[in-house]
């Protein structure tokens, strides 16, 4: 047992770093390969993306409590590239950063599509690598068992997408709403007939993605180190990792389903509000995941 290094503030960090990620890819895809239709899941997810890797990094200078006493050690993480994981990491993700606000601002002030798509292709690679990076940062930690799956980065690829899908989707009315200006937000939340056949296709995505990340824990349950078995049935986490697999997991599944026979049955309304609250129980389950991998690899070696 070993006492609590990294707590809830790292885990806000490792989350948001991995939905800022994920909704920068869903952004630049849906825009490359959807266009017009899904413009303001595009805007949405760049925008998401921004706001969400800045956040994440306040929390993490917060966290580290080392800003106040000696605000240039920052810089530090920029030497000894490329010989430190955590060196390569803070330039992608700075560079993830940078793209990701041009693309921002491309999209607010209505720039110049080819740019914005050839940024947008750079960005996937960079979104990619930084979704990646926060459970290689875990992985690449010495003398912790509990974080050297292989199967750990996947895994907070996949719960990546899957919170940055729903964090995308999630803030489409909620930009209709309180930014009326941002005219494709509202113009689509508007038409509700296409906001809610936008939102059912995309549940195929979350359905797929929330399946993906099932199996992904299982895996790594199933192959991890004994303490696996003590995380499941014999400690205070397991409380809170139940809590994320049926939160986080099993009833967004559910939902998920549910909506197809909503969807069917052309009830838009009824679509949308499950739909939106399937995407807050992931959000949860996503920040659960990485505050449960976080403290379990501190506390079992």
């Amino acid at each position: 047992m070993s006492e609590l290094v990294w707590g809830p503030m790292l885990a806000g960090y490792l989350f948001l770093g991995g939905l800022a990620g994920g909704a920068y890819i869903v952004s630049a895809l849906s825009d490359l390969f959807k266009g017009e239709d899904y413009e303001a899941l595009s805007k949405s997810g760049a925008y998401v993306s921004f706001f969400s890797i800045l956040i994440g990094l306040v929390l993490l200078v917060l966290d580290l409590k080392r800003f106040e006493v000696a605000p240039l050690v920052i810089l530090n993480a920029y030497r000894r590239f490329p010989g430190s994981i955590l060196t390569v990491g803070t330039w992608a993700i700075t560079g993830f950063m940078a793209i990701s606000l041009a693309t921002s601002i491309l999209w607010l002030f209505e720039g110049n599509d080819l740019a914005r798509k050839l940024i947008e292709i750079v960005g996937i690679i960079l979104g990619l690598t930084t979704t990646a990076y926060t459970g290689l940062l875990l992985a690449f930690s010495r003398g912790t068992s509990f974080w050297s799956s292989p199967f750990l980065p996947w895994t907070f690829v996949i719960s990546g997408t899957l919170t940055g899908l729903a964090m995308a989707l999630f803030m489409i009315p909620i930009f209709a709403v309180f930014m009326p200006k941002l005219k494709s937000f509202w113009e689509l939340y508007e038409r509700r007939s296409q906001f809610a056949e936008m939102v059912g296709h995309s549940q195929g995505y979350v359905t797929v993605l929330i399946a993906v990340e099932l199996a992904l824990v299982i895996i790594e349950l199933a192959t991890g180190p004994s303490h696996s078995e003590t995380l499941l049935t014999g400690s205070g986490l397991s409380l809170i990792f139940y809590t994320y697999l049926v939160i986080g997991l099993i009833v967004p599944l559910a939902i998920s389903y549910y909506t197809t026979k909503l969807k069917s049955a052309r009830k838009d309304g009824s679509l949308i509000f499950f739909s939106m609250g399937g995407y807050v129980l992931i959000l949860i389950g996503g920040f659960l995941l990485r505050y449960v991998i976080l403290t379990a690899g501190q506390i079992f070696h």
